[in-house]
């Protein structure tokens, strides 16, 4: 990467994540829970994180309701994170995680803040300005109430057309949205990648096929398999990799996958090769699942995955 590059994550649906630990979760009853999470989350916002815990230099924007931004002030004011985010009356969303000991997490996701005209309007100068050639643009997350799937795409294609670099991590009818566009960096789940393509992927075989097709109109797809592992594909390269960690280690799974793509973003950053950048991807992606703080991890265990890491072309 240059040296003056830098990547920009957009979040425009960014939440509170409060995690809620239950004995067993059992429906219409009343419960005991204890809240032993809640951080400033959001896609884009946790690929910032993890991106600043590599001391890289990350650009954070999107929407926050200014009646309770005081709660993002921990993350944004870390000297790596410059904070861009534009402010709207109201509050931002507060998602939560019930999680029992058995390993079994439930998510409840609120709508979102709803975005006006004047503040999208706001989103697409500040864009124009931050999406130049040596940048890499990372759209994350879902789209709030007030855009829709067209705004979304123009979003994208905006800072396509400067010379960017653009990734998008998304899901539901805002990756319909971009199904046509031309991109640096595609990084679905499974469910996603049949959303991208618009039909069902039940085994591993068609998805990789969906996956090799997308690279006609995307550089490189980042397709992300939970405890499965992680697969890498672009021009002349088609890599699997898994880190052998116990199962007794996992804490926390949520925003494994954002820390997947900021370690491998952070990797190239570095002027890794894609498999080095892949490798250690992976190894985060799997140490942030034994912390129990979301897109975090201990560097010792960092240190232990990356040996346990097994990579390999399919």
């Amino acid at each position: 990467m240059p040296e003056t590059a830098r990547i920009i994550t957009v979040t425009l649906n960014p939440a509170i994540d409060r995690v809620i630990v239950i004995e067993e979760l059992k429906v219409g009853e009343a419960q005991i829970g204890q809240t032993v999470l809640r951080v400033p989350g959001g896609k884009g916002v946790n690929v910032s994180h993890a991106l600043a815990a590599m001391n890289i230099p990350t650009t954070a924007t999107g929407f926050l309701g200014a009646d309770n931004r005081v709660d993002f002030l921990p993350l944004l004011s870390n000297p790596m994170i410059g904070d861009q985010f534009i402010s709207m009356p109201g509050r931002t969303r507060e998602n939560i995680t019930l999680a029992d000991p058995n390993g079994v997490d439930t998510h409840i996701r609120d709508r979102g803040l709803a975005v006006d005209a004047k503040a999208l309007e706001q989103m697409r100068d500040l864009l124009s300005e931050l999406a130049t050639k040596e940048n890499i643009v990372v759209f994350s997350g879902s789209i709030p109430p007030g855009i829709t799937e067209e705004h979304f795409a123009d979003l994208v294609e905006l800072c396509a057309t400067t010379g960017a670099r653009v990734v998008v991590d998304t899901s539901g009818k805002a990756v319909e949205a971009i199904r046509d566009q031309k991109l640096w960096l595609l990084a679905p789940n499974d469910r996603e990648l049949s959303q991208l393509v618009g039909k069902e992927l039940p085994s591993r075989r068609e998805q990789l096929a969906a996956a090799k097709h997308l690279l006609k109109r995307v550089e490189m797809v980042l397709l992300s398999c939970g405890k499965e592992g992680a697969y890498l594909l672009g021009k002349g390269i088609t890599f699997h990799a898994r880190a052998d960690m116990d199962p007794r280690w996992v804490r926390n799974t949520v925003g494994c996958g954002d820390v997947l793509l900021a370690a491998f973003l952070g990797g190239l950053w570095r002027k890794q090769s894609p498999r080095e950048a892949f490798v250690l991807a992976v190894a985060t992606a799997a140490a942030s699942a034994a912390h129990p703080a979301t897109a975090t991890w201990d560097d010792p265990v960092l240190e232990e995955l990356l040996t346990r890491v097994t990579v390999r072309d399919v």
